[in-house]
């Protein structure tokens, strides 16, 4: 019997057994992403110019069925998760309402490389195209995906430069001491419709607004904290920038360490170490340039008060309860953080005693003598009537020779002339940058290889240890400015709580601690040291 003759037909494709049960044409589900990185007035009518191309583009394909246009208007490409018409575009992919999608150019698209790449092959393996009408690449054709990459690199360079010339930008304005105070938040200020002589941004003081200022500058240098300020000035129906009547500690605090107060600014305080994250981190001038701009715009504050403030927020964070061991600081009362006690070097803390027949007295002892017992420190417990009584008495010693007082300060005061300091710390900084200047020199000369080894050493230790000196120096003139600084703020405020008879008062806070440093406590009376390096002794008055 003859073999059966073997016949070989060609399987026809799944689209070709669609088209014989369904010739109906299937169309293209077509999309298009449109985007601009600003809002400026040009950039906004690209932007409409793109979704109105893509529109008429789709519609007048007879083989494309329009989706959408999704579009991020004035939002920059570097993150997807920023731009939510991109995002909503991603979720009809993964829902099967799209099957191509039209872009003006890759940058359009994404700038950052990993976004890009990991999108378009998401879409890939949902079988979905993109197109980049500029480049002219779809992303389903061969070699699309390594011409993508390429692409998708120099967005993400072109990136990288636009940020490296905004930076370049700020740079050259900060070394023009050209500067930006937040008038709509930054208390104390308002910006002018005109520019000065050099082109740059007018700022004038809200007087208003400026006394708020003076006054939590004042406050916390005489011994309150943020959250008593706040209480202040919300009980006086002081309003804030928003005119809202709500201070927060954090607010104060804000103010607290701003220097524009003082008519200055630091300028580079932050910087971007990754144009892609868009995040800024704090500079400490080995990332980034960063300025100090003198007398850029008016001072609400002077510049020794401001220090001072500094100097009251460092020690605070240094202060440690005796008791517990934990940072505190406290101004309750008008003694806290003032008493020590001459026996044992302790701070005194208060204490509600009972004494006689369950009257309740407020009363001030030693910590260690209330943690380990008098036989470890044998002091007294003193009551807060008797403390009061003694220390209004020191003071009256004080303004019974205010005018000897004052003339033996600021003769003490003058010793550390300002001017005079200020140019023996400007000629230090000078030779610190000559003898860093030099040493980068010796350093070019070495990787040159134009001198040896030993040499470059022998000059690296020369040059670090007049470094070191030069330091040293300047410091020692830092802490007689600051000296000068808390003597001009102590004779400010007792000349006019003296003139006014505030300064005979054991209640009020503010001026006590304007004007005290320390109270020794011993068993027989008080030795009260005034912030101007005074002092005076005085027996108890039961």
């Amino acid at each position: 019997m003859a073999a059966p003759r073997r016949v070989v037909r060609e399987i026809p494709s799944i689209a070709i057994l669609q088209q014989v049960v369904a010739p109906t044409e299937v169309l293209l589900l077509v999309a298009a992403y449109a985007r601009v990185s600003t809002e400026k007035e040009e950039q906004e009518d690209s932007f409409e110019r793109q979704v109105e191309h893509y529109t008429q583009m789709i519609r007048a394909n007879k083989k494309w069925k329009y989706v959408d246009i999704y579009a991020d208007p004035g939002i920059s490409g570097t993150r997807a998760e920023k731009r939510p018409d991109f995002l909503r575009m991603i979720n009809d992919c993964r829902a099967g309402k799209i099957q191509k999608i039209l872009v003006k150019s890759i940058s359009r698209f994404a700038r950052n490389t990993v976004d890009a790449l990991n999108y378009i092959r998401e879409l890939k393996d949902l079988g979905i195209s993109v197109y980049f009408e500029s480049e002219n690449i779809d992303t389903l054709t061969p070699g699309g995906e390594v011409l993508i990459t390429i692409l998708a690199a120099m967005a993400e360079q072109e990136s990288r430069t636009i940020s490296t010339n905004i930076k370049w930008a700020y740079q050259r304005k900060f070394q023009k001491g050209e500067i930006i105070l937040n008038t709509g938040l930054m208390l104390g200020y308002k910006k002018e419709p005109y520019k000065d002589e050099n082109g740059l941004t007018v700022y004038s003081v809200v007087e208003e607004e400026a006394v708020v200022i003076r006054r939590i500058f004042r406050e916390y240098a005489a011994g309150m904290t943020p959250a008593r300020i706040a209480s202040g000035l919300n009980d006086d129906g002081i309003p804030t920038k928003k005119g809202r009547n709500g201070w927060l500690p954090s607010v104060i605090k804000s103010i607290l360490v701003n220097e524009k107060y003082t008519g200055n600014a630091v300028l580079g305080k932050t910087y971007k170490p990754d144009v892609l994250s868009k995040k800024r981190m704090p500079n400490d001038g080995s990332q980034a340039p960063m300025y100090y701009a003198e007398n850029t715009h008016p001072a609400i504050i002077e510049k020794e008060l401001f220090d001072l403030v500094q100097k009251e927020i460092q020690r605070r964070k240094d202060c440690k309860d005796e008791v517990t061991g934990t940072t505190r600081y406290t101004s309750k009362y008008p003694f806290s953080g003032l008493l020590v006690c001459a026996t044992c070097g302790s701070r005194l803390r208060r204490h509600v005693r009972t004494v006689g027949s369950g009257k309740r007295v407020p009363s001030w002892a030693c910590c260690t003598r209330i943690l380990h017992g008098r036989t470890v420190c044998d002091s007294h417990h003193i009551r807060e009537d008797v403390l009061e009584r003694t220390y209004l008495a020191a003071i009256q010693k004080m303004v019974d020779d205010a005018a000897e007082v004052i003339a033996t300060v600021r003769e003490g005061a003058m010793l550390a002339m300002e001017p005079e300091n200020a140019a023996k710390l400007e000629a230090v900084d000078r030779e610190i940058l000559a003898t860093q200047e030099q040493m980068l020199a010796m350093h070019k000369q070495f990787t040159a290889q134009r001198i040896s080894a030993e040499a470059y050493n022998d000059a690296v230790r020369a040059a670090s240890v007049k470094i070191q000196e030069l330091e040293e120096q300047r410091e020692e003139l830092e802490t007689v400015a600051t000296r000068y600084a808390e003597v001009k703020v102590w004779l400010d405020a007792f000349e006019e709580s003296a003139r006014t008879g505030q300064i005979m008062t054991a209640t009020d806070a503010v001026i006590m601690k304007t004007l005290v440093e320390e109270i020794l406590v011993d068993d027989y009376g008080i030795e009260v040291k005034f912030k101007c390096g005074a002092s005076v002794e005085q027996e108890y008055l039961k």
